[in-house]
């Protein structure tokens, strides 16, 4: 009996204690394809991440003219830091919560948590208060030498 109950607790952890731990810090092309955002610890907190914008398409949104705020309308969406304050999960792996993302195109602030899918996909949803009322996006790593670092005019 003892010998079963064994078996069924292993059975039931080795999944958990097989899942892979992915690094979401890099370069990331969002779903859209109009940009690419660079993920790193934060600078005033290194244990969150945040994210700046390090590509944008040509004929992209140049300045962040949506900014609710008229003293920032005018500043260039190149190096803008659009996510913030994600932490990591402590129940899960591979998912940060409890952060925030801007949407320049709207000029809103949402809510925003992250999952790694793999080494090479992440999962981020935006969202206001309550998850189930947002929108995700899927977004797939990139390397440097596929999107040139933009230049802030």
């Amino acid at each position: 009996m003892k010998y079963i109950i064994a078996l069924i607790i292993l059975t039931f952890s080795l999944p958990a204690m097989a899942q892979d731990q992915f690094n979401p810090e890099g370069l990331w092309l969002t779903e859209n394809e109009r940009s690419v955002i660079q993920v790193k610890s934060c600078k005033d907190n290194q244990e969150e991440l945040c994210g700046k914008i390090h590509w944008i398409i040509e004929g992209g949104m140049q300045t962040d003219s949506k900014n609710p705020d008229p003293e920032k309308q005018g500043q260039p969406m190149c190096g803008l830091q659009i996510m913030s304050g994600l932490k990591p999960s402590e129940y899960k792996p591979n998912i940060w919560r409890g952060g925030k993302i801007y949407k320049a195109d709207d000029g809103d602030m949402y809510d925003a948590k992250i999952e790694m899918l793999d080494e090479n996909k992440m999962k981020l949803r935006g969202f206001m208060g309550v998850s189930m009322f947002g929108k995700t996006q899927h977004w797939t790593r990139v390397s440097a030498n596929q999107y040139k670092k933009c230049s802030a005019r």
